[in-house]
This record gives structure tokens, C-alpha cells and sequence, in this order.
């Protein structure tokens, strides 16, 4: 079976240029290689189906698209903070529009204000410094890189440094004059079968087309109708499918000759959310393909034009597609190790991304800002159409780079310290693990304000085959695994020689929560009981940890439900199973995971070959649970569950590679 369906098959990784397999909305940038081998492990899918979700849901998740239909509407659950039970029904993208609306509200507040004064040295907050982009206006290729990259001097933490800086550049606009083609004669619904648009390099192309048309719609049998085009690029040159002005619900996907994917771009036919192109830099150049589909299809082979999965939606379309050396600024600025980078960038560029100083790509965006999910304390910025936080791994230069677009930009740079180095005081960061069934505002996590009282974690212990004598024990395994989650292994495996971070025990401690530096996860309650659709969710993401006062919520009708559905637990228990130690070992995961949200660190992919504690909801809850191969829970393979580095969940907004260990490492940093 061919690789593109990759909920069944694994597929082969891709050459050198596009290594770090299929990423959402633009591929990483050609410099990105210096990263690749820490990639490819992380490329390959399951071989089997996991999971509730059918091949078809699977593989459109790991391609970045979501599955419920776009309505402009943020319902339901924030899918960003939430570990939720499936994704079936979760309109991101509205979700993004939602979190953009409220982020740009957020950077105008005077809290923000407060926030960056508080963090900055000295407790006083600086006006930003000034930098102008050296690169003449209308060229492109002066500073494209890490290495040709233009230096901020002056921007940084530590005496005559300015920790703030104002970036300002324009993108040149290079693309070539587009020609006009007829609409390509059917079948193209294969590779073998791609209409070629005679682009041999700089050159671009505007096609129309229609979905429904091929023998394969619904008006021949029924499995669906694709479009496939066929260009070649040259090397260092940007490929662009954009299916703008479309009104079908549809996506545009950028592959190699072998059908792997290499970018999708993506259109739901609304004002609301604009299409956003497909993008990728070919190091190497050669020939690529581009499909276009229903967004709610899926052709399981690219070989095959009668081989989807059934007829999607479909209607007109209009393709730009075109190939050039696209201009993208890099700006060099310098962090120490554990430094907190947050940038923001507005204007005609809408892509923003950070590189390590070896040229390691590390993380980016593009059109999408979720600063509204940091707490009122945290001083990084936000409001833009692009905005990203990084933790450094290391003292050097980085590079913040804009891209995609043309015309001027400017860029807000921001580095502060971690949080808790700020403190005025030196106390510790301590959770307290509330098992007692608290009280609790559902509207801090996004549901309806008002006062809820939760059921304890012993109501559910029947549901598990536990007794009530057995909570004791499960409260402590429960503890120990966040503590060896978040404080041991943050310690002896995290880059941050200072951690401190104490577990409290719920059922021996007294509820402190309300001093200083103390959070709470209350682990009980349920869907119903709150209002809120979720297994667990946070406060707030907090990179950085600038508020150590926060909440989070785990709830366990789901965990506690009949056996069946994947995010059960009963459905990895068996008659031999050391009940205790894994429904301890499974719960304490989950509250380290949203723990993990509270310092700072956002989904990880849930269906690659890396398992990590930040892996996303909605399948492989398994490797999260720490079944280990055998997916049966208390035995004696089951695995420990760690933070670890891990590609960003595909289908949420950033692209490129979390190191969530290092997140929590300078989180959870220790009084300076």
C-alpha cells in the first residue's frame, strides 16, 4: 500500500529537503536540514490503525487538517489547552480565529503592560530599540539565513542590553508574472496521470477547476474526484499552491514524485478564514506534484485515481501555482540559556519562525496567535498575525525570520527570564493534587463562570475494580509519577542545573492552595458536572511560568467509562492487571501533561513514532497511559511516559520541534 496513506502504511521518509515530513500550513524552510536527522524519527506513522478515528481521519489529521467542518464559531472545548477525548468534532480553525480576536485585546491591555515591567531587570520596563532591515527594498537574498542573517546588536538580557527590540523590513515581491491555462482535461486524478503546467522554474501558473468532474465523482462511482498538476522547481526556490478566491471547501497538497506529502495549504471557502497557501522550499529542486481535494476526502493512493475514500465536497476552484525564489529576512538576536523568546509580527508577512544557531528549525506559524492563552502575568507579547514563544537551549545567536508575503512587516522581540526567577522572594513552585472533589469555576477553563462542586476521586474507584481501600495507595502512585514526571527527571535529565518543585499529596497534605507559588489540579468530576467536553485542561499555556497560581482540571468519567472506547482505562485492564500501578501511572501522566501546559508547552504529535507527555488527545492515548507495546495496562512492559522532544501536533498551529523537557526545565526554575 503507498505510503500517502499513512494511517495504514508507514511511509518512506523524504529526501533531505522536506526530511521533517508533512507539517501544516507551509513547510519548514530549506534550512531547516541541519535539523534532519532528529526529524526523521518522528516522520513515520503507526502501521496499523489507532485509535477511534477511521484510516481516512488519521491520516487527514497528520496532514494537518482538521476534521469537524469550519464554522467560524469557537464551540465547545479550547482544543489547545484541553486533552479532549477526540477531535472528531473540534473546529480548530475557528478556534485560531477566536484566540486571534482575543490576543489582539490582550496587547492592548495595560495588564500586559504591567506584566512586561514586572519581568524586565530591574522590575522597569524598557521602550523597545529600534532596528531597520539592511537588505534593500525590493531585493531578496541578502539575509535569507542564519548564516547571512543580520545581527540585532544590542537586543538581549544583561548590562547595556535592551530587551526588547522593534524589527521592521519588507519582504521583496518576487513572484513572476502569472500565465493563464484552460482547465486541465480529465482524468488527472493521479501522479502518473498530473496535468503538467510546463513550469520548469520561476514561473507561475493560474488554473481553473473543478471538483466533481472526474469519472470518480459523484456523478461516475462515487470515490471521490482529485486533481493533480505537475511542476518542476529549481533549487532554493519556493513552491506556492494557493487556492484563493476558492469557494469549495478544498485543499491544496504539495508532494515529491513518490507521493509523500511536503505542505498543504488549505481554503474553507469563507471570508472568515482565509485560504492559506500551500509553501515549500525545494534545496535541491527537481519535480513535484501538487493535489487538490474536498476537504472532507482522501485519496489513499496517489497512484490511483480511483482510489479515495469516498466523494467529498465539490465545486469550482481557482489554482495559483507557481515556483520562485520567494524572499525571507533572518534577524540574529542573542539569548542566554533559558531565556524566554516571545515574538509577534504584523503587516504583508505571515510566516514567523525560529532557528537554533546551528540553523536547527525549531518553531514557527504562520497567520495564527495563541498568546491569548498565556496568563494576564506573562509579559510576552501577542496580537499580531504571527506570534511564537521559544525556550533557548542554549546561549548563541537565533534567528527570527519572516517569510511568506510581500511588503513591510515589523517584528516585536521580546527575551525575559523565567518566571520563577523573578519571584521577589525565593520559594519553590508547588502543586497541590486536589483529590477530595473540589470546587471549582468552570469558567476558567473556557465553560460557564459559577461555582461547581466536583465528585472525589474515590467515587470512581469501583468503575476501575478498586475499593475504597485501595485509594491511598492510588493517590500515592498517582503522586509519584508526576513527581518523577516533573521534578526527577526534570533535574537529572533537563539543561537547567536549578529546578525546585514539590508534589503535594491531596489525601496526606493540607490544601494550600491560594499561597504563593502553589497551583492545583483537582483529579475528579466529570463532563456533565462542569460543563466542559474534555478529559483535562489548564489555566493557561505559560511559557516561561510567570504565574505559578493557576489550575487545572482532570476529570475521569471518560478514563472510568466501559471498557471500549481508547481513552478508557478499563479498556487496557485485564484480569492480571496491577490495577493500582497503572491507574495511578495513567492519571499521573494526565496531570503532568496539563502541568506541562501550565510551564509553557503545547501539543505534541499523538501518532508518530515519539511518545511524549504533551502528546495531543483524540488517539494514542495508550502511549500516554504507558501501556507500553503490549497495550495492556499493569504489567510488566508497561512504559514510562516522559517529556521529551517531539514535532508539534500537526493539525494545531505550529510547526517545527518542541523540547518539552527543556520548557519544563526553566519553568520550573529555581529563585536567582
Amino acid at each position: 500500500m503507498h505510503a500517502r496513506t499513512r494511517a495504514v502504511a508507514s511511509f518512506a521518509c523524504l529526501a533531505l529537503a522536506g526530511l521533517l515530513g508533512t507539517l501544516p500550513v507551509h513547510a519548514v524552510p530549506a534550512q531547516a536540514a541541519a535539523g534532519a536527522a532528529q526529524a526523521a524519527a518522528g516522520a513515520a506513522r503507526h502501521t496499523t490503525p489507532v485509535g477511534d478515528l477511521t484510516p481516512t481521519e488519521q491520516a487527514r489529521l497528520a496532514a494537518g487538517l482538521q476534521l469537524a467542518p469550519f464554522t467560524g464559531r469557537a464551540t465547545g472545548t479550547d482544543p489547545f489547552r484541553g486533552f479532549l477525548s477526540t477531535l472528531r468534532g473540534v473546529d480548530i480553525a475557528s478556534w485560531r480565529l477566536a484566540a486571534q480576536r482575543e490576543g489582539r485585546l490582550r496587547a492592548r491591555s495595560a495588564a500586559l503592560r504591567a506584566a512586561q515591567a514586572a519581568a524586565s531587570p530591574g522590575g522597569r520596563q524598557q521602550s523597545p530599540m529600534t532596528y531597520a532591515e539592511s537588505e534593500p527594498a525590493g531585493t531578496a537574498g541578502w539575509n535569507d539565513s542564519v548564516a547571512s542573517g543580520e545581527h540585532v546588536d544590542g537586543f538581549g538580557l544583561g548590562a547595556g542590553r535592551n530587551n526588547r527590540v522593534t524589527i521592521s523590513g519588507t519582504l521583496a515581491d518576487t513572484r513572476p508574472p502569472e500565465r493563464t491555462l484552460l482547465r486541465a482535461r480529465e482524468d488527472n486524478g493521479s501522479i502518473p496521470l498530473a496535468f503538467d503546467t510546463g513550469i520548469a522554474g520561476n514561473g507561475a501558473v493560474r488554473i481553473p477547476g473543478r471538483i466533481g468532474d472526474g469519472p470518480h465523482a459523484s456523478t461516475g462511482d462515487g470515490r471521490g474526484d482529485f486533481d493533480w498538476y505537475k511542476l518542476v522547481a529549481k533549487p532554493g526556490e519556493t513552491i506556492v499552491a494557493d487556492l484563493r478566491g476558492t469557494r469549495v471547501p478544498s485543499f491544496a497538497m504539495i508532494t515529491d514524485p513518490k507521493g509523500n506529502e511536503l505542505a498543504v495549504g488549505l481554503t474553507f471557502g469563507s471570508e472568515a478564514f482565509p485560504a492559506t497557501p500551500a509553501r515549500y522550499q525545494s534545496a535541491e529542486g527537481g519535480t513535484y506534484y501538487v493535489l487538490i481535494e474536498g476537504m472532507s476526502s482522501w485519496q489513499n493512493d496517489p497512484f490511483d485515481s480511483g482510489s479515495g475514500s469516498g466523494v467529498g465536497e465539490e465545486g469550482q476552484y481557482v489554482l495559483t501555482l507557481g515556483s520562485w525564489v520567494a524572499d525571507r529576512d533572518a534577524y540574529l538576536v542573542r539569548l542566554g540559556k533559558g531565556d524566554v523568546l516571545g515574538a509577534t509580527m504584523s503587516g504583508s508577512a505571515h510566516t514567523l519562525e525560529v532557528q537554533k544557531p546551528d540553523g536547527t528549525f525549531v518553531t514557527g506559524t504562520t497567520d495564527s496567535d495563541l498568546s491569548s492563552s498565556y496568563p494576564p502575568t506573562s509579559p510576552l507579547p501577542g496580537g499580531g498575525n504571527a506570534t511564537i514563544a521559544y525556550v533557548a537551549e542554549a546561549t548563541g545567536w537565533y534567528a527570527v525570520s519572516a517569510e511568506n508575503g510581500s511588503g513591510p512587516y515589523s517584528i516585536a522581540v521580546d527575551a525575559y527570564r523565567p518566571g520563577p526567577e523573578s519571584d521577589p522572594a525565593p520559594r519553590v513552585q508547588t502543586v497541590y493534587l486536589d483529590f477530595d472533589g473540589a470546587t471549582v469555576d468552570p469558567g476558567i477553563f473556557g465553560g460557564t463562570p459559577g461555582s461547581v462542586k466536583v465528585s472525589p476521586l474515590s467515587a470512581f474507584l469501583t468503575k476501575w475494580g478498586l475499593t475504597a481501600a485501595d485509594l491511598p495507595a492510588l493517590t500515592d502512585r498517582i503522586t509519584a509519577t508526576v513527581t518523577e514526571n516533573l521534578a526527577t527527571d526534570v533535574k537529572t535529565r533537563g539543561n537547567n542545573p536549578a529546578t525546585a518543585l514539590t508534589i503535594l499529596n491531596g489525601l496526606k497534605a493540607s490544601d494550600i492552595f491560594g499561597q504563593p507559588n502553589v497551583a492545583k489540579v483537582v483529579v475528579g468530576g466529570t463532563v456533565k458536572q462542569t460543563g466542559i467536553d474534555t478529559i483535562g485542561i489548564a489555566q493557561f499555556i505559560d511559557p516561561g511560568n510567570y504565574s505559578q497560581e493557576d489550575q487545572a482540571l482532570i476529570l475521569l468519567d471518560y478514563l472510568s467509562a466501559a471498557a471500549g472506547p481508547d481513552s478508557s482505562l478499563n479498556t487496557y485492564l485485564r484480569p492480571t492487571s496491577n490495577r493500582i500501578a497503572f491507574v495511578g501511572a495513567a492519571l499521573g501522566n494526565v496531570v503532568a501533561h496539563e502541568i506541562g501546559h501550565l510551564v509553557g508547552n503545547y501539543h505534541t504529535d499523538n501518532a508518530d513514532t515519539v511518545t511524549s507527555l504533551m502528546d495531543a488527545g483524540g488517539e494514542g492515548f495508550w502511549r500516554l497511559f504507558g501501556t507500553g507495546r503490549d497495550k495492556i495496562g499493569g504489567t510488566a512492559d508497561d512504559s514510562d511516559t516522559d517529556l521529551t522532544t517531539d514535532r508539534f501536533m500537526p493539525s494545531e498551529p505550529f510547526i517545527g520541534w518542541e523540547n518539552t523537557l527543556n520548557v519544563a526545565a526553566w519553568g520550573f526554575s529555581a529563585h536567582r
